[in-house]
């Protein structure tokens, strides 16, 4: 049974989701970039709080996440295989009855692995189309960094080393992360990529959830940088990282892997999730093999749809 609850209620039910992008904070946050503002907070279950789900309207969709990489089922325990078939049934049921579809965008396995597989296996078997991404990650307990890179990775590592750049964690105040999203918006606009989120919503995004923000810098001027979220226990997302056009034969990219990497390692961090390298399930083979020279490891994140 679907029942519609408040956001305030759905936060009391699940008060500890798996992953920041299925609070209720972060969609509140979000809900300017629903048509109408139209968040829906359904808690599935009838006596007893078996699973919930934040679902954004656009157009004749309903989604999970609406403004985020990912979203998917919210439960306070591992949940039974029957149970997640029929919570995703009744899900699909209530889109139906409403008249929209349903795009659901599930986490990589690294986040809540039991349910993520099961849920995967449901929508499959319930017949909604799916494409394939990667998403790649860094295992920080595998030990020091050079230990699992490449050797072209510590050959283009070492030419960094000596190139006179610096890098630092900068305190998230609006001028540095202005500094960061300014290098961000250069590499993007350089390689005819769009930057989907404004300053504005990073500056708000960043004090929301407690982004850190890197930057590298060479002769007083910014390079690269990066933006990390944490999104689970454990485990911090890079959101944006990039450098300048012209800069690229210093390598700052392979030295701000290095640094994030054992700045989060010695944080004791889990898990760096670096993100998806395809766009629509398709590759971007540079991407992969910038990840990979990092020893980076792939898993597959789905997104499935109604037809």
């Amino acid at each position: 049974m679907i029942q519609t609850v408040t956001p305030r209620e759905f936060g009391l039910m699940f008060p500890h989701p798996a992953h920041v992008f299925n609070s209720v904070a972060f969609a509140e946050h979000n809900r300017h970039k629903c048509d109408d503002g139209d968040v829906r907070y359904l808690f599935v279950g009838d006596t007893k709080v078996r699973g919930g789900i934040i679902l954004g309207r656009r157009g004749d969709m309903l989604h999970t996440p609406f403004s985020a990489p990912f979203g998917g089922l919210v439960t306070n325990r591992a949940r039974r295989f029957e149970a997640v078939d029929d919570m995703w049934r009744e899900i699909l049921d209530y889109a139906v009855g409403e008249g929209l579809g349903l795009r659901v965008t599930l986490p990589p396995t690294i986040y809540d692995g039991e349910m993520t597989v099961k849920c995967i296996n449901s929508l499959h078997r319930l017949g909604l189309d799916a494409t394939l991404d990667v998403s790649y990650h860094l295992d920080l307990q595998r030990g020091d960094f050079r230990k699992s890179i490449t050797g072209s990775c510590k050959r283009l590592l070492n030419q960094a080393v000596l190139s006179g750049l610096e890098v630092t964690k900068v305190d998230s105040i609006p001028a540095n992360v202005a500094r960061i999203y300014r290098v961000v918006e250069a590499n993007h606009l350089a390689k005819n990529r769009p930057v989907w989120m404004s300053l504005d919503d990073v500056e708000a995004t960043a004090a929301l959830v407690g982004a850190d923000f890197f930057v590298v810098t060479h002769g007083g001027e910014d390079v690269a940088g990066a933006m990390m979220y944490p999104t689970a226990s454990g485990v911090m997302q890079l959101i944006y990282w990039g450098d300048i056009p012209g800069y690229g034969e210093l390598r700052p990219m392979n030295l701000l892997a290095y640094h994030i990497y054992e700045h989060y390692r010695a944080a004791g961090v889990r898990v760096l999730d670096l993100g998806p390298a395809t766009e629509d399930g398709v590759p971007n083979y540079g991407l992969c093999v910038f990840k990979e020279s990092l020893g980076a490891l792939p898993s597959l994140k789905y997104t499935f749809r109604t037809r």
